[in-house]
Order: structure tokens, then C-alpha cells, then sequence
């Protein structure tokens, strides 16, 4: 083969790749590409923000800046149809003195029976609770029954 035949051969194959890698990265979105837009939207606004689908997307958006004992009485930041049904959540708090963790448990009236898992305010957010589990092995995901917000040093195990 001539330098030349193979100076086009490597100058197509390059261009060929170049067209062909942007095109296939477009079309899959990364992982917390939703989540990264309602970060950029709730930033700094002191709440904790629950999703029902994963990548923070949800037909109602729920937040609050307290403590919610049970999401499913009816009272409360969080209601009924909260109780079980999220699937990704997001720290948006600013509280001082250390009280920016938020802890999720299992159980309503925050009982560690079943655990608990808690979400750092430099970690932002929980794209798919399906890949954490609480402190005695149980899935986030879909089975959130309170929150309160803490300090790190009141949490064994941090979402990621």
C-alpha cells in the first residue's frame, strides 16, 4: 500500500469515528441529567426535595424544610401518597451548625427497625434509590416512611 492509500485510508477512518462516537454519546443522557437541572433550579433553598421516579423526575414535586415524622398521615411537609412511593431525593438545605444531613427512614415516627439512610449536603442528591439500602439492608427505593434532618455525626450509613 502507497503512503498515500494510506494517509486517505487513516484520514477517512478518523473522520468516520468522529462522526460516529458524538452520535452515539447523544443519544443515551447521563446518569442525574434531571437531577443536575432541579439542582441548578432548588440550590440554596434549604429543603429536602422527593421524587417519585428516578433522576428527580415526578408529576408533583415535594419539599420541605422540617422534620416529617410520618409521610403518610396526612400531615406534615409530606402526605399519603409520599409514604413509599420515592424513588430519588435531593438536599437543597443550608442549615448551620451542621444540621444539613438528611435522614431517611424505612419506618414512620423515625424507628431504626428497619434502618435508615442518610444524604449529605455535598452529596446533592440521590439519582435512583434503588442502589442504596438502609442500615439493616433494606432498599431506599420506594419504602421512605420519615425524615429529619441531622448532623453527620447522627448517621452510620450515607446514601451515594
Amino acid at each position: 500500500m502507497s503512503k498515500r492509500t494510506r494517509a486517505l485510508a487513516a484520514v477517512g477512518l478518523t473522520a468516520l469515528f468522529t462522526v460516529m462516537i458524538p452520535a452515539a454519546t447523544a443519544q443515551a443522557a447521563p446518569a442525574g441529567a434531571n437531577c443536575d437541572n432541579e439542582y441548578r433550579q432548588y440550590a440554596g433553598d434549604g429543603n429536602v426535595h422527593i421524587y417519585y421516579d428516578t433522576d428527580c423526575h415526578s408529576p408533583i414535586v415535594r419539599y420541605g424544610s422540617g422534620d416529617d415524622t410520618n409521610w403518610g398521615d396526612g400531615s406534615g411537609q409530606f402526605v399519603w401518597t409520599d409514604h413509599d412511593a420515592v424513588s430519588s431525593v435531593m438536599n437543597t438545605g443550608t442549615y448551620s451548625g451542621g444540621w444539613d444531613v438528611v435522614k431517611f427512614y424505612v419506618d414512620a415516627n423515625y424507628s431504626e427497625a428497619q434502618g435508615y439512610s442518610c444524604l449529605k449536603r455535598g452529596e446533592i442528591y440521590v439519582d435512583d434509590l434503588s442502589r442504596n439500602t438502609s442500615t439493616t439492608g433494606h432498599t431506599m427505593d420506594n419504602s421512605i416512611s420519615s425524615h429529619k434532618w441531622v448532623t453527620q455525626g447522627a448517621c452510620a450509613k450515607f446514601m451515594s
